[in-house]
């Protein structure tokens, strides 16, 4: 009897539009879960760069080589069978017969569509904003653009007081300009801090040669064939040879709205807990995605939505759950914290340190019936955070007096981070835990911070776990 074989089973096709950070996480994930078998993808990025590192742009001003900012380089994606089309912005999707249309033409059939589109930078209405040295702060170009503007004798105005808009302020002052911050709210980093957090923070800012200006709206930019002052609502002036704004951000949802899909009511594409839009073959990640009731702006959250959905098409069933967020800044020289729930939007009790002589303020906050902490900041002395921030990502009863939790003349909290349970989170993008740092650390005798990124792929996302798995390295290198 002749013997048959059946024809290999046809290979289903991911489109993933968006080559940006969050992009390329799905694109890692896709590798990880090993979805080549059962899928082939297709990348279309917009941008002609491969997908490169938005957390460390401003490194981009003291090293202008793109390629060191790039998070893998071309011949990546061949190596594991991903088609990458860098240049080439879909503009269209049709749903009914489920392909994507390109700028340029292209018409690209799917099986499933991954939206990765991002954010647009939110330019406020400011009159006048389109004359020369007015720059977002958001893209490699972005940057390029003002770093062969700029002047070491140009005064530059930061809109925006947030996260990415002191880190643009820091990079101008950095290449020597006067720079300063106008924030439209009545502080700082209002996302993250609370006032007195926020005033201690302006202080060390102000001591370190910032300029910052809160509770200032900006309403027009003065000059005729360049920038020459910005003029607030409230009358005050500021000369102005270059202004970079970094007021916020809106999710990139027009083509999701285009074709019909379900959005937020404030925009973002609505998504289900893994992911999934209305339309049940296409998901949306990152910061374009309005899921579990918001728009997430944060690395490790965006990251962590990559993971459900490549889990999902290996029929591994993760959901969403937005763990908690944790921000480490360095900003001209000081060290800021934000986790969890920091400024308390939840029922809790806030336990307080403050020297403003030293210039820390810490605040923990603690569930009302005082067995967890919920969340907190620090600035100035970051002492203690991991041990704090390990409490809450693994919800442990605090078993030590409430004083202890942030009060260093009582001891603080000063756990180590090698003295953590090896079931203890490390990093919240990749979910690796400390146990395997050590063991991978152990088994492969690292040496350096980059190859235990390498073993572990920890600290390869948002980066701020980065002086958490330092510490650890230094811990297991002096016991030996």
């Amino acid at each position: 009897m002749k013997k048959t074989t059946s024809a290999p089973e046809k290979k289903l096709k991911i489109v993933l539009v968006g080559n940006g950070p969050v992009g390329f996480k799905f694109c890692e994930k896709f590798v990880k879960y090993r979805l080549s078998k059962s899928y082939d993808l297709v990348v279309y990025g917009e941008e002609t760069y491969p997908a490169y590192d938005r957390i460390n742009l401003t490194s981009f001003f003291t090293e202008p080589i793109a390629e060191k900012l790039m998070l893998a380089p071309a011949a990546w994606y061949t190596q594991h069978k991903i088609v990458l089309k860098t240049g080439e912005q879909v503009i269209e999707i049709n749903r009914p017969e489920k392909w994507i249309r390109t700028a340029k033409g292209t018409i690209e059939k799917y099986d499933r569509l991954v939206l990765a589109t991002g954010s647009n930078p939110f330019v406020p209405p400011i009159e006048n904003k389109n004359i020369p040295g007015v720059f977002v702060y958001r893209t490699l170009p972005d940057l390029v653009a003002i770093k062969e503007y700029i002047q070491p004798q140009h005064k530059a105005v930061v809109v925006g007081g947030g996260i990415l808009g002191l880190e643009a302020a820091r990079a101008l002052a950095n290449m020597g300009l006067h720079t300063t911050v106008i924030e439209v709210a009545p502080h700082l980093m209002a996302k993250q801090l609370d006032e007195e957090g926020a005033a201690l923070l302006q202080q060390h800012l102000v001591h370190a040669g910032l300029h910052v200006c809160c509770n200032k709206q900006v309403h027009r930019i003065t000059g005729d064939a360049k920038t020459e002052a910005i003029v607030c609502a409230d009358g005050t002036v500021l000369a102005a040879d270059v202004v970079v704004i970094s007021a916020g951000i809106r999710p990139r949802d027009e083509l999701a709205r285009e074709c019909g899909l379900t959005l937020g009511e404030h925009g973002g594409i609505t998504v289900n807990n893994y992911n999934l839009t209305s339309d049940g073959d296409i998901y949306a990640i990152g910061e374009c995605a309005f899921a579990a009731g918001k728009i997430w702006g944060l690395a490790a959250p965006c990251f962590e939505m990559a993971e459900v959905v490549a889990a999902r098409l290996a029929k591994i069933y993760k959901v969403f759950l937005g763990n908690a967020f944790l921000i480490t800044l360095k900003i001209m020289d000081v060290r800021v914290i934000s986790f969890g729930d920091a400024l308390g939007t939840a029922p809790h009790t806030p336990l307080l340190y403050i020297d403003k002589n030293a210039g820390v303020y810490k605040r923990v906050n603690i569930s009302p019936d005082g067995r967890y902490v919920l969340g907190g900041m620090m600035i100035g002395d970051t002492g203690g955070y991991s041990a704090l921030f390990n409490l809450l990502r693994n919800k442990i009863k605090i078993a030590t007096d409430l004083s202890e939790l942030i009060d260093p003349g009582l001891g603080g909290l000063q756990q180590r981070v090698i003295d953590l349970p090896d079931n203890a989170i490390i990093c919240l993008c990749e979910g690796v835990t400390k146990g395997a740092i050590v063991a991978d650390i152990k088994e492969n005798g690292c040496t350096r911070l980059d190859e235990v990124k390498k073993g572990t792929n920890a600290g390869t996302g948002c980066e701020s776990c980065t002086a958490l798995l330092e510490e650890i390295l230094a811990e297991m290198n002096a016991q030996h």
